[in-house]
């Protein structure tokens, strides 16, 4: 074990089996009572049809105006039902008062994982630990099947994260099975999470820099919710604001929402919270078309965002565009595999300097957050994957090795002020060699620590400045 992993096993504030019974205790209450007003005040109509044609994969330009898309077919009936049984819901939301299960004054990262996506997870918090964060991390998992004894038990506490299973608490609470799948756990890992203060980040997704103090900044202490955009126009159906009772704003007010990372203070934003648990719950067959009409993403992604809208309370949706990061092939074909978001501090007080005109001293936010999510890099897949036809991203049209994201290590300084892409390999390749027969989900995949090794030597090690 290094010493760094010493450091963070030592600093691990697991809590005594006491108070885990306690907030396993809150949480199953909270639950009980969410899940009955969720329940009783659901759409009582047939799911709605899915809108079948696309074409809203249009790029986000805040200078074209772009009529609002209108392609969802609802019956009077549904629209009618569905507004009343939201108005009941939010009606119900302001007048009981719901007490969230956290830790008052505590600070963490809160990811979904298991199964296959557990290795993701682990890249994941490995590169968040190469910031120099020292935040906690709760790995939130579906069930039992999904724990991994050793990997939970014995690999995550190393590095001050740990596995909380969701069925345990739907257990607890007596209400047996929760169909939730996919998007879903999100909201739920967010909700049921011990901390106050909630960087929610995918599993494939991990921050450039350390991100503790972006939870004791602008533009979070405000607001208390901070969005990132997605690469598209918003698209949610006109109806949708009929159903919530929102004014529609333009089209062209902000883009649409990426949600690979959001920062939640569930003490300010506790109503917002559960009405975003009300549009994921009744997402699949109800609010993702709604909100989303078959955008590229459809899913949880613009939930949090109109929950809050609904309760008047403050976000800051960062105005800096992503960026996608990947490469041209030989054959001039663009293969992506990851978003680039960028600093909601910077970006919020570059959005300040416009507002009152300071332009002379404008600089452009740094890199961030990377939300790796096409293919998912995991160590036991990552190198065979055929996630573009022929290939996955480590191998050009041609068959060569090659790096994914930028040219060679000079690139990858110029990019993020050092070789990120080493930094990345670096821990598929440990993580790949010294886990691959603990990984109950790896026990049939030969070679892992055979193909990480072969890209290292033959990519990344050669590599530097």
């Amino acid at each position: 074990m290094s010493s760094e992993q010493k450091a963070f096993s030592n600093a691990t504030l697991a809590p005594t089996d006491p108070s885990r019974l306690r907030l396993l205790a809150q949480q199953a209450d909270f639950w009980r009572s969410l899940f009955a007003d969720i329940d009783r005040y659901g759409p009582k109509c047939d799911p709605l049809v899915h809108p079948e044609d696309g074409g809203l994969d249009v790029f986000f330009d805040e200078s074209v105006q772009r009529p609002r898309p209108d392609k969802l077919q609802m019956t009077q009936p549904q629209l009618d039902e569905m507004a009343l049984s939201h108005k009941n819901f939010v009606s119900k939301l302001k007048e009981r008062h719901y007490t969230l299960p956290y830790n008052t004054g505590t600070r963490g990262i809160v990811t979904t994982a298991g199964g296959p996506y557990l290795a993701v997870a682990l890249v994941s918090i490995r590169m968040l630990r190469r910031t120099g964060s020292h935040l906690p991390v709760e790995v939130f998992l579906g069930s039992q099947d999904e724990f991994d004894p050793e990997i939970c038990g014995v690999v995550m506490p190393l590095f001050n994260a740990r596995c909380i299973v969701l069925h345990d608490i739907f257990k607890q609470a007596g209400l047996g099975h929760v169909e939730i799948d996919k998007y879903q756990y999100k909201i739920m890992a967010i909700m049921f999470s011990s901390f106050e203060d909630v960087l929610f980040l995918d599993s494939d997704c991990f921050p450039v820099l350390a991100p503790d103090d972006l939870m004791i900044s602008e533009p979070f202490n405000t607001t208390g919710l901070v969005l990132w955009p997605d690469y598209w126009y918003p698209s949610e159906s006109p109806l949708f604001f009929d159903i919530a009772g929102i004014q529609a704003p333009n089209l062209w007010a902000q883009a649409s929402t990426e949600s690979g990372q959001i920062i939640y203070s569930k003490s300010k934003h506790g109503l917002s919270l559960l009405l975003a648990a009300y549009y994921n719950y009744y997402g699949p067959e109800y609010y993702y078309p709604l909100q989303s009409q078959g955008a590229p993403g459809e899913g949880d992604k613009e939930t949090f965002l109109w929950g809050a809208v609904a309760f008047s309370e403050p976000f800051y949706h960062v105005r800096k565009m992503p960026q996608a990061l990947g490469y041209t092939t030989t054959l001039g074909e663009w293969r992506g595999s990851a978003i680039l978001q960028f600093d909601p501090t910077q970006d919020f007080n570059r959005s300040m300097q416009l507002m009152y005109g300071e332009t002379l001293d404008l600089t452009e936010p740094q890199p961030f957050f990377i939300h790796a999510n096409f293919p998912k890099f995991s160590p036991s897949s990552i190198f065979t994957i055929k996630s573009f036809g022929a290939a996955g991203p480590t191998r050009d049209d041609d068959g060569t090795m090659r790096r994914i994201w930028h040219s060679n290590a000079a690139a990858s300084v110029e990019a993020f002020g050092f070789d990120l892409e080493r930094r990345l390999w670096e821990e598929i390749h440990d993580i790949g060699c010294q886990y691959e027969h603990v990984f109950t989900a790896w026990h049939d995949v030969k070679d892992i620590c055979k193909n990480a090794t072969l890209y290292w030597q033959t990519v990344i090690e050669p590599d530097t400045l």
